[in-house]
Order: structure tokens, then C-alpha cells, then sequence
């Protein structure tokens, strides 16, 4: 069961890359779309931490504060980066931040980093070279400078990721997750100052804000972490894995967005990449916990 939520949200979130585009597309602009996003999925999960009753725990502020900071950061660059490039060239980008958090880990906190990790981070360059071609080739400067808003984005999710398995288990699950999303709700704030804000009233954008706020915010957290104690790491990662290829894949029916062959082979190697990455550090953790 927990695997099928998994692979369900796993495919949904796809959708979300199409989604946001045509939002935008549309003529809403990325600061006001993130405000009503994040405006909403704040005041939720405000109100479930006033029914919990949870304290705040010491730090709350500080470390929610990180984290919504690497959150906003994140979806900030992404959404900037889809006024500029495709849903699947997008999605398949935002996976890096997978492969990313091992070169944290090594250059920033001192870990040692295992060669699937070093094996994972190579491919999924490689990949990326051949996806976003930067050099050359068919793709032009608009599309090249999303692109690099979207690598931006990579780099931020990975270190939320990073922060969040430090900082999760200090405090209660619905306060730290309020906090972040209210630190991200406030930074959206701050950049309708720093562009024309426009707004395209429309059904698709309604159901876009709604769809993303209330289930790819608030309900898409609760289903990871209620997940993640019925199953295994490895499970986990080759499902979340799936979701650039989802991305692509809803792009195309939709849109009718269609990778290049090598652009189709540079995502499918950043795809093997993160699962090398991912499932062959879980194994080999697997193994030295066994020894």
C-alpha cells in the first residue's frame, strides 16, 4: 500500500511541471503565482498545528527558517525557469537534486561519499550535457538561461533534502513543516516587489493553485512521510526516480513537447543516474550496516 501512494504521488507531481507552465504561459506572473500557492497551503497547515496543539520546540524558527528558505529558493528558480524552458526538460533537471546532495555532503559537511554516489553524479552529468546542450546545438539562449534557473532549483532542493533529515527529527512534523512553507509563503511575498504583477483569472488557474497548494503541498508532505515508514530507501528512490520521465510523458500528451533523440538520452541518463546514486548507496549502507 505504501508503495502505491508512492508511485501515485510519484506520477502525479509529473503533471505538476505542464501544469505551472501553462499557468504562466497563460500571463500569471511566477511571484503572484507562488503567493497564492503558498498563501494557501500556509494558512492549512496553520490551522491542523492549532488542532494538534503542538509547541514549538527550541530552534523551530531557525531551522524551519533554512528550510523554507531552500524551499522557496527552489521553487522560486523552477517556476522563473519554466517561463524560459519545456515541462520535460524541467522535470528531468529538477531530478538532479538527488545526486547533488552526496557532493554536499562531501564538500560542505566532510562525509564520505561511496562510488555509486561518484558513479550516479557522472551519468547524471553526462545527461545533463546532453539535454540542455550548452555549447550548442538546437536549443536557444531563452531556453538555455531556463535551464540554468532550473539547475539553481536542483541545487536548492538539494539542500533542503540535506537539511531535512538533520533537522526533521528535532521537532514536531506539522510546526516544522508550517514554518517552512510560511518562510516560502513570505518570500514569495518579497518578490512581487521585484516584477509587474499580473494575474490571469481563469478556471486552469484556479484549479492549478488549488491542485498544487492543498495537494502537492500540504498533502503530498503527509503522504511521503507517512509512506516512508512502510517501506525501503531503495523502493522509494527508484519510484520518486519515475517522476522526470512522468513530467515528459504528460508534457508530450498535453502540449506536444518532443525531445530531441539526444535530449531523450540525456534525461534517461540522469535518470540512471539518480537511481545508481540513490540505490546503490542503500545497498551498499545495507551491506556495511550487515558487517
Amino acid at each position: 500500500m505504501a508503495d502505491l501512494a508512492l508511485l501515485l504521488l510519484t506520477l502525479v507531481w509529473g503533471t505538476t511541471f505542464t501544469l505551472v507552465k501553462r499557468v504562466l504561459d497563460a500571463g500569471t506572473s511566477p511571484g503572484a503565482f507562488l503567493s497564492l500557492r503558498f498563501g494557501i497551503a500556509t494558512a492549512v497547515l496553520g490551522a491542523i498545528w492549532l488542532l494538534r496543539r503542538q509547541r514549538p520546540s527550541p530552534g523551530l524558527l531557525r531551522d524551519g527558517g533554512l528550510l523554507g528558505l531552500a524551499m522557496f529558493a527552489g521553487f522560486a528558480l523552477q517556476t522563473f525557469g519554466l517561463r524560459f524552458t519545456t515541462p520535460a526538460r524541467s522535470g528531468f533537471i529538477t531530478g538532479l537534486a538527488v545526486v547533488i546532495v552526496p557532493l554536499i555532503a562531501k564538500f560542505l559537511q566532510g562525509r564520505r561519499v561511496g562510488g555509486p554516489a561518484w558513479a550516479g553524479v557522472t551519468l547524471a552529468v553526462v545527461g545533463l550535457a546532453m539535454l540542455t546542450r550548452p555549447l550548442g546545438g538546437d536549443s536557444t539562449a531563452t531556453v538555455q538561461l531556463g535551464d540554468l534557473l532550473t539547475l539553481g532549483c536542483a541545487f536548492a532542493y538539494a539542500f533542503q533534502i540535506v537539511w531535512t533529515s538533520e533537522f526533521s527529527p528535532r521537532h514536531p512534523l506539522v510546526a516544522l513543516t508550517f514554518v517552512q512553507i510560511a518562510v516560502s509563503f513570505l518570500g514569495s511575498l518579497v518578490l512581487l516587489a521585484f516584477e509587474p504583477v499580473r494575474l490571469a483569472p481563469s478556471p486552469e488557474l484556479v484549479g492549478t493553485v488549488l491542485f498544487t497548494s492543498l495537494v502537492m503541498t500540504v498533502g503530498a508532505f503527509f503522504v511521503m512521510n507517512w509512506a516512508q515508514r512502510h517501506t525501503t530507501a531503495v523502493r522509494a528512490a527508484i519510484i520518486y526516480a519515475l517522476e522526470p520521465p512522468a513530467a515528459a510523458v504528460f508534457s508530450h500528451f498535453v502540449t506536444g513537447e518532443v525531445l530531441p533523440p539526444l535530449g531523450l538520452a540525456g534525461g534517461a541518463l540522469i535518470l540512471v543516474g539518480i537511481v545508481v546514486a540513490e540505490v546503490g548507496g542503500a545497498l551498499q549502507a545495507r551491506r556495511g550496516a550487515a558487517g
